[in-house]
C-alpha cells in the first residue's frame, strides 16, 4: 500500500459507515494522525452530496493500532450551500477519535478578495530533491512517498545554529500525486501538516540524532481555502512557535507553487519521553 489514494480506500458497509484499514507503511512512531484524519475526511466525502470540504476538527481520544477501523457519518445540519458532518473512528469497540467537519456547494456568491498571496516562491523543478541534499541520512518510507523537495532544510548536527522552528519545502505525493475528488485530494494536506509540526521544533532543538522526545497530536484544526486537485506540488510551511508545560503548538500552510492560499491548519502536540524501542 505505496500509493496514498489507495492506502486511504474505504469499504462501505451498506450504510453511513465505512471499514478501513490502517497500514504499516503509513507509520511513524505508529498509525499517524493524518492518516486517521484523512481516512475521516474521506468518508465524510462519501456520505455528502456536496463535493468539496470548508473545515475540519478533531481530536484524537485513544491511541489506534494497526488493523482495521470502523467509520460512522452523521449529518448533524444541512442546508443549500452547506453541510456540517460528523465522523466518528472506532477500533475495538473503542472510540480513536471524532471529527467535524463542513462542506459545502463548490462555489457560492459573495464578497471577493485575496491579500494571503505570496510572491517569490522558488520552482520546486528547480529544488535538489532530499535524497541528494542529504544522501547519507535514513528516511522514513513514509517521507519517501511524500516528495521532498526542501527550502528550509532541516539541522543534522548537533553543533547547527538554534534557529526558528520553522520549515518549508514542497512535496509531491507518489506514485498518485494528485486527485480529482476534492475529498481524496484534500486528504493529501493533514499528512504534511501532521507530519511536519513535530518535525518544525528540530531547527530549535538541533540534534545529530533522534530527538528525545515524541510528540503526538491532541487535535487538529483546518481550514480548506482552495481546492487542490489540479495541484501536483504542494508548498508546505510549518512552525512550532511555543513549546512549554509538556505541549507545542504548531501551524501550517499549504500553497501552490504561484504561492496562492490552498488551506492552513494548527493543533497542539503533547510531549513525551521517546521510548527506548522507537527509531
Amino acid at each position: 500500500m505505496d500509493d496514498f489514494v489507495e492506502a486511504t480506500t474505504l469499504a462501505n458497509n451498506g450504510d453511513v459507515s465505512w471499514t478501513a484499514n490502517l497500514h504499516e507503511s503509513w507509520a511513524l512512531w505508529g498509525p499517524s494522525g493524518g492518516f486517521l484524519s484523512a481516512l475521516a475526511l474521506r468518508a465524510a466525502g462519501e456520505a455528502t452530496a456536496f463535493p468539496r470540504p470548508v473545515s475540519f476538527a478533531c481530536q484524537f481520544l485513544n491511541r489506534a493500532t494497526f488493523a482495521p477501523v470502523q467509520i460512522k457519518v452523521q449529518s448533524l445540519r444541512g442546508g443549500k450551500r452547506t453541510e456540517a458532518l460528523r465522523v466518528d473512528m472506532e477500533q475495538d469497540e473503542q472510540l480513536i477519535m471524532t471529527a467535524q467537519v463542513w462542506v459545502s456547494a463548490q462555489s457560492a456568491p459573495g464578497m471577493a478578495h485575496d491579500y494571503s498571496s505570496v510572491s517569490g516562491l522558488p520552482d520546486p523543478e528547480t529544488l535538489r530533491p532530499y535524497r541528494d541534499v542529504y544522501p547519507d541520512e535514513p528516511v522514513f518510507p513514509f517521507l519517501e512517498r511524500l516528495g521532498h523537495r526542501p527550502i528550509d532544510p532541516l539541522p543534522h548536527s548537533h553543533d547547527a545554529p538554534v534557529s526558528e522552528p520553522e520549515i518549508s519545502g514542497f512535496y509531491r505525493f507518489s506514485p498518485t500525486a494528485r486527485h480529482e475528488d476534492a475529498f481524496v485530494d484534500a486528504a493529501r494536506i493533514f499528512v504534511l501538516i501532521d507530519t511536519y509540526a513535530w518535525l518544525a521544533t528540530y531547527p530549535a532543538h538541533p540534534t545529530s540524532e533522534g530527538s528525545p522526545w515524541i510528540a503526538p497530536n491532541l487535535d487538529f484544526y483546518y481550514r480548506f481555502h482552495r481546492t487542490s486537485t489540479a495541484e501536483d506540488w504542494l508548498y508546505l510551511k510549518t512552525r512550532a512557535d511555543l513549546a512549554e508545560d509538556g505541549f507545542i503548538a504548531a501551524e501550517g500552510e499549504i500553497r501552490d507553487r504561484a504561492g496562492r492560499l490552498i488551506a492552513r491548519g494548527a493543533s497542539q502536540l503533547t510531549c513525551y519521553p521517546r521510548p527506548q524501542n522507537l527509531a
